[in-house]
């Protein structure tokens, strides 16, 4: 009896482990070089997308989270086109995942973030936007249906442990979207004391990227760093193999 109970408690043990333990790196964008990685699609129809720059010792973003001064740059249209910029990358046929990465806040004169979940077929105006406003003080999870936005959560960044976002800082953002399901990361706080839900026609699949916003103000130029799109947690094991998985122990 003993024998068979072990028989049937090892792979349960082995499972568990590799469900807390299991990362997967799908692709990443750290413009090594002063060269983007990936393949950036422009949004609405707008012709702005990621450039890649490397930063001058005097550039306020200089000293960058990788520390190799080489970042991602968005840059908003004129207001009379819109005053916007969204750039995306193919998450290569993933749909349940996380996307993360730093942001540099500037003055704090623009909406940015990122995007998630954004439909290419529409030039990505379908979309969730994990974004923080101007001035830097709300922190917002939004969804867009043809570019129409509602926002899903919102919070006040003076309620995070360092505060209010400082100009000319470096910060972390991170969602994770399984299912209809998301959650939000900033700086490594989650803000979802539990994970918002979407229930009304949920977007379960789509691109990921990054954000930038203003209607009376165009021509910011916004730093990305670091992007990484990834599976955790029970989304990567739930798209591993068990053959994989075994070989992995």
């Amino acid at each position: 009896m003993r024998q068979a109970t072990l028989r049937i408690l090892i792979p349960a043990a082995i499972l568990l482990s590799a469900t807390s333990a299991l990362a997967l790196d799908i692709k990443q964008e750290r413009v090594p070089g002063g060269v983007l990685e990936q393949t950036w699609v422009p949004g609405f129809g707008v012709p702005r997308t990621l450039q890649a720059a490397i930063l001058s010792a005097v550039d306020p973003a200089y000293a960058n989270p990788s520390g190799d001064h080489t970042v991602g740059v968005l840059t908003n249209i004129s207001p009379d086109s819109g005053g916007i910029a969204l750039a995306c990358t193919d998450p290569v046929s993933q749909a349940d995942y996380v996307w993360e990465g730093w942001f540099f806040t500037g003055v704090g004169d623009t909406r940015r973030g990122l995007v998630l979940r954004a439909d290419p077929s529409n030039q990505f105006q379908s979309c969730y936007q994990f974004v923080i406003n101007a001035g830097l003080f709300q922190i917002l999870f939004r969804k867009l249906v043809n570019g129409a936005p509602a926002t899903l959560a919102s919070w006040t960044s003076n309620t995070l442990p360092a505060g209010v976002p400082q100009q000319n800082t470096w910060h972390h953002m991170k969602v994770i979207a399984y299912a209809n399901s998301y959650r939000c990361f900033f700086d490594g706080t989650e803000l979802t004391t539990t994970p918002i839900v979407d229930s009304s026609a949920p977007l379960l699949t789509g691109w990921v990227g990054v954000y930038n916003f203003r209607f009376d103000l165009g021509n910011v130029a916004v730093k990305f760093d670091d992007l990484k799109l990834s599976l955790e947690g029970s989304t990567a094991v739930r798209r591993v193999s068990w053959g994989s998985l075994k070989s992995r122990f």
